[in-house]
């Protein structure tokens, strides 16, 4: 099938593309480059170009969209609310204007939506509400927090996610790790979160192309099994042997208590664990600080 990527150049992105160029699919991929670096999508993809989805008149014959391009920094989006609600709103509202036609529209929301506690969280939902009135074909998928490598592709920009920032630690690229607020109502005092292998979640993007729309209020992309920050933690100092620094850190505005899967989606065939995403993160940090310090 023809299918575009928004956001191919970005984390979730490039292995989309990756996966979807290895099962034979025509791949074209749009993306604005936001930050100062990108992966390498030109060998998964038939076409790919600079592109900004707000701009009108968008054209393109295609079977399927797969629409990952958006703002999606928590705090960054109490700084430039305006901007998270152009892009991830009117940036959706026109891609469905311009390709509401296609055989699904497959589309990247939020599991944040739960609290809607931060401007990126409400403007996810409103994308949601705009897709399913414009599109008579498409799947909505929740991303739970997204962690790992392929070993090719790679989180870009600063590193904000959990996963990444104690790889970075465990690497030696950080001093240390902070950790935002020890008195939540959970086990350990920590925030819990869903965790889910990046080709695990793009495994179910593929499906989803494949095997159509699945029409429904929502897809949650996740495991079903919630782990403390401190518990991530420790799991990396696990998997890598690795002394991890920890600075305790007053709670940070937005910050939910816990955001676990309600149901995973049909669509997740789980094949790695906690474990293997700290592994292939930290192998991916470690050789890139080999490869900055060349």
């Amino acid at each position: 099938m023809k299918i575009l990527v928004t956001g191919a150049s970005g984390y979730i992105g490039s292995h989309v593309c990756k996966q979807l160029s290895e099962n034979n699919h025509s791949v074209t991929g749009w993306d604005i480059e936001l930050h100062t670096e990108y992966n390498d999508v030109s060998m998964w993809c038939d076409s790919y170009k600079k592109q900004d989805i707000t701009e009108s008149n968008l054209k393109g014959d295609f079977d399927v969209v797969v629409h990952l391009a958006g703002r999606s920094i928590v705090p960054y989006s109490f700084k430039e609310p305006t901007e998270y609600y152009r892009n991830n709103i009117m940036g959706t509202a026109n891609l469905t204007k311009c390709f509401p036609n296609v055989r699904n529209f497959i589309f990247a929301s939020t599991s944040a939506i739960a609290q809607l506690s931060n401007p990126y969280a409400i403007s996810k939902l409103a994308a949601e509400h705009v897709i399913k009135e414009n599109c008579k074909n498409h799947t909505i998928f929740r991303f739970f927090n997204v962690s790992g490598t392929d070993g090719v592709n790679r989180q870009l920009g600063e590193a904000t996610h959990l996963i990444r920032v104690a790889a970075q630690v465990a690497a030696g690229v950080r001093t240390h790790i902070n950790v935002y607020g020890t008195d939540y109502d959970t086990r350990d005092g920590t925030c819990l979160r869903d965790y889910i292998h990046v080709t695990d979640l793009t495994n179910a993007i593929v499906k989803a192309v494949e095997h159509g729309a699945a029409n429904s209020d929502y897809e949650c992309l996740g495991t079903n099994t919630g782990y403390s920050v401190l518990e991530v933690i420790d799991a990396m100092k696990k998997v890598t042997g690795k002394n991890i620094p920890i600075k305790f850190c007053n709670r940070r505005p937005g910050d939910s208590e816990a955001n676990l899967v309600d149901k995973v989606s049909n669509y997740v065939s789980l094949t790695k664990d906690i474990n293997d995403m700290c592994e292939s993160q930290f192998i991916l940090e470690t050789q890139l600080k080999g490869d900055k310090n060349d």
